[in-house]
């Protein structure tokens, strides 16, 4: 039978959660941020997208089979040596005046530790139901997030190059794909506790936005 209750649940705390929502990204679509709120977020982010391979990679030495073929395939796209994302999103932070050097010598703020923390966690600790749905939790906020952010920085915050926002662009599309990836993996093999799988998804959709919130409380203290 079809996990149809669980994955109401899952979307139901995604919908809760969701990134849009955050006040950051608020600002962002209306053109409130300054340069230095994303400088700073440029700089604190890059170290979940750097990490986010790894978390793949992990998943995958614990599975087998289909999913193992889907997570590999999802690891292949964000390490594609044409355009690995991590350099992807180097490119958007140069487009917004933040340096290699800049990016590897920011330390990390709390909530920044905290989001690649969990995803380690979940990833590499936690049943791989667990696992799916926190991945499938991110990833199906992405597109549009993605979508908005190219909106907002081609509006307000001169970033129009192809270069600087090659990122998102491919995020536009590729986690559209990812995302029905986890959602049907979920609806066909889900098992386990659902109280735990929903916590787990749950500690996701909290570290990702804690993340956000590190960045907007640190612009704040700085204005």
């Amino acid at each position: 039978m079809a996990n149809t209750e669980l994955l109401s649940k899952i979307d139901a705390a995604i919908a809760e959660k969701n990134l849009l929502k955050h006040p950051f990204y608020q600002d962002w679509q209306e053109g409130k941020l300054s340069r230095e709120a994303l400088q700073l977020y440029a700089a604190q982010y890059y170290k979940h997208v750097e990490a986010f391979p790894k978390h793949l990679k992990v998943l995958a030495a614990r599975t087998d089979g289909a999913l193992r073929d889907m997570v590999m395939e999802n690891l292949a796209e964000e390490e594609n040596p044409a355009c690995p994302h991590p350099k992807l999103w180097r490119d958007f932070a140069a487009a917004v005046g933040v340096g290699e050097d800049d990016i590897t010598s920011c330390p990390a703020l709390p909530g920044t530790k905290a989001v690649v923390g969990k995803f380690r966690e979940i990833c590499g600790e936690r049943s791989v139901t667990e696992a799916v749905a926190a991945l499938y939790a991110y990833e199906a906020q992405v597109p549009e997030i993605a979508t908005t952010k190219i909106e907002g920085l081609k509006k307000f915050y001169g970033v129009d190059q192809p270069t600087g926002l090659a990122y998102f662009t491919v995020h536009e599309e590729a986690d559209k794909e990812h995302r029905a990836a986890w959602r049907r993996w979920l609806e066909e093999n889900a098992s386990g506790n659902e109280e735990q799988i929903l916590a787990s998804t749950q500690e996701a959709l909290n570290a990702l936005w804690g993340a956000l919130d590190a960045v907007h409380k640190k612009n704040e203290a700085v204005n």
